[in-house]
């Protein structure tokens, strides 16, 4: 067994955020050893159908999936729908409302960058030009190509990140009614990258005690990026609050080579998988021992 991770349940494709259309995406994945995989898009299902056909040509095990931005306690979160029935009414009902959400913020980003500046509009439309989910890396990208910025560490810094010029609070869906739209598409709900959010100890604790009272299933225990003590943590989070572990990359763009598909570390043992029962197909086991 390749000592790195076949089983990636986390990846973005260019229905969203993405850079690899979904039917390429699948094809890096399965280049890079990746056997079980999930598209995540934000908050959109439009890539799941060309990359389900992509993956069976290619032997892939395909998971439907979603990242849904949520609200909890006044800060925004990212909840994974894995295994879902993106035909399900309420999930449908809930993305669209995502949607008209993005596209009410994409527009409030404009005015500010506009307000501050910069070439909102300009910007606004180059986002538009290039997906219909519109999101603050398409914001962030379409400032390096105007030339206002260098790279995209510093769009965000400078301009998107909260507390920047082009911030826009947005009020997205509360933890609880998306994860009830995801258990309602007969999913499970994993919490992604629970080390990344500006979190205490504690608040991480509740938020996962809260979260599986709400139907939760899992968190990323291994995501892109992250080190071996984000990892421990993680663990030590699962198993606290009796959630399964999830992995997933986190990918956007092969260009950015510190997450590729197929080269995260393991499950530990310790925590139980998220794709060890159905709906999700079965795999060799792929954690590592206890």
């Amino acid at each position: 067994m390749n000592p790195r991770s076949a089983v990636d349940l986390h990846l973005h494709s260019t229905a969203s955020d993405g850079m690899l259309s979904p039917a390429a995406l699948v094809a890096y994945a399965a280049s890079c050893g990746v056997r079980l995989m999930a598209l995540t898009d934000h908050d959109t299902a439009a890539g799941l159908d060309e990359a389900d056909a992509a993956a069976r040509q290619l032997g892939v095990a395909l998971v439907a999936g979603v990242e849904l931005s949520v609200a909890w306690r006044g800060r925004t979160l990212h909840i994974l729908g894995l295994a879902i029935d993106p035909r399900a009414a309420l999930l449908i009902r809930g993305l669209d409302r995502l949607q008209a959400l993005r596209e009410a913020r994409a527009e409030g980003i404009a005015r500010r960058l506009t307000a501050a500046g910069a070439p909102g509009q300009e910007a606004l439309a180059a986002v538009r030009a290039a997906t219909r989910q519109p999101t603050r890396t398409h914001f962030a990208r379409a400032l390096v190509a105007l030339g206002v910025t260098r790279d995209l560490g510093t769009a965000f810094d400078r301009w998107l990140a909260r507390g920047r010029p082009g911030h826009v609070a947005t009020e997205w869906p509360s933890l609880e009614e998306a994860t009830g739209w995801v258990a309602a598409a007969g999913g499970r709900a994993v919490i992604a990258h629970p080390m990344r959010y500006p979190l205490s100890a504690g608040a991480r604790r509740e938020l996962c005690a809260e979260f599986a009272a709400a139907g939760g299933c899992a968190i990323e225990v291994v995501t892109g990026g992250g080190g071996i003590r984000d990892r421990d943590q993680s663990v030590s989070l699962a198993v606290r609050s009796g959630l399964a572990g999830s992995v997933g990359s986190d990918f956007h763009d092969p260009a950015n080579p510190w997450n590729p598909p197929g080269r995260l570390a393991k499950l530990p043992g310790s925590v139980r998988s998220v794709w060890s029962d159905p709906p999700f197909p079965e795999l060799e086991t792929d954690a590592e021992p206890a």
